[in-house]
């Protein structure tokens, strides 16, 4: 890959996650993530189930939500990270 698709990918990505943040970074959004989280259980082990009992299907697909909801926090937490560093360095100027 050169340089300026590398930059063009960092681009890409940074865009996505600003795009990201414009719908779930809002009150709204964050309270529609947080019903999505709660309806999910993503809060909960991934390894629950009955006394006694385990079903490997409900493990993989609660460890799934959760992922889910991960990546989506971890974007947001990114795309607030560059902005605040965004508005700082142009602050500096």
């Amino acid at each position: 890959m050169s340089p300026n698709a590398d930059t063009e990918a960092v681009e890409r990505a940074r865009a996505a996650r600003r795009r990201l943040r414009s719908v779930l970074g809002t009150p709204a959004g964050l309270q529609v993530l947080a019903e999505l989280e709660h309806h999910f259980e993503t809060d909960l082990p991934v390894f629950q189930g009955k006394r006694g009992g385990y079903d490997p299907l409900d493990a993989m697909r609660r460890d799934a939500h959760r992922e889910v909801f991960l990546l989506i926090r971890h974007r947001l937490a990114l795309a607030e990270r560059e902005e605040t560093q965004t508005t700082h360095t142009q602050n500096n100027i």
